[in-house]
């Protein structure tokens, strides 16, 4: 699974990296990034390419890197790849993180839609009213006996005052125009 961001803990990423000079440093960046979006791997055979060093400066900085990197052959495409430890181990830990929110979400919609269509049921149940709306002041009315009754559609909307309505009371700020002496 590929994730948009890599966390990076520059104590750790700092202690351990010390030694490396910028060129170094600059090219350990480059190929753990790579292998954040890989799955934790980077080919061997385009290790110089991904880490964007010269090949003539590569062997120096290769013999820095390669502590980093765990290299192994691939069975199925008999390449040689290098793994990072740690971007393995944040790997795993970023995808428990996803598929406990995930089976959370999962739960939260089960249970909201359990919900919904307990009280959709209990709402068929409930006898018939009257209109909740009363045609002579557009308001709504109270249903009878003081509890309110759901009208049984799909889509229901609250039948109390509409939020477009405009103001109960005109304002006493009246917009006036412009003064001369402000107009351009």
């Amino acid at each position: 699974m590929k994730y948009p961001w890599m966390p990076l803990f520059n104590g750790d990423l700092l202690a351990d990296t010390m030694h490396l000079s910028a060129q170094e440093f600059g090219a350990y960046m480059l190929l753990i990034i790579h292998a954040w979006k890989n799955d934790g791997r980077v080919p061997r055979d385009r290790v110089a390419q991904i880490a964007r060093v010269r090949h003539d400066q590569w062997p120096k900085v290769f013999k820095q890197l390669e502590p980093y990197f765990q290299w192994d052959t691939d069975s199925v495409s008999h390449r040689v790849y290098g793994t990072s430890s740690r971007v393995v181990d944040e790997l795993h830990h970023a995808t428990e993180i996803s598929n406990k929110r995930k089976d959370a979400a999962l739960q939260m919609h089960n249970k909201r839609r359990a919900n919904a269509d307990a009280n959709a049921v209990q709402e068929h149940t409930q006898p018939q009213s009257q209109s909740l709306r009363d045609t002579s002041n557009g308001k709504g009315s109270e249903a009878p006996e003081g509890r309110v009754v759901v009208p049984p559609v799909s889509n229901y909307r609250d039948p109390g005052v509409d939020y477009r309505s405009p103001p109960k009371k005109k304002s006493n700020n009246p917009l006036q125009p412009l003064p001369d002496k402000f107009k351009a």
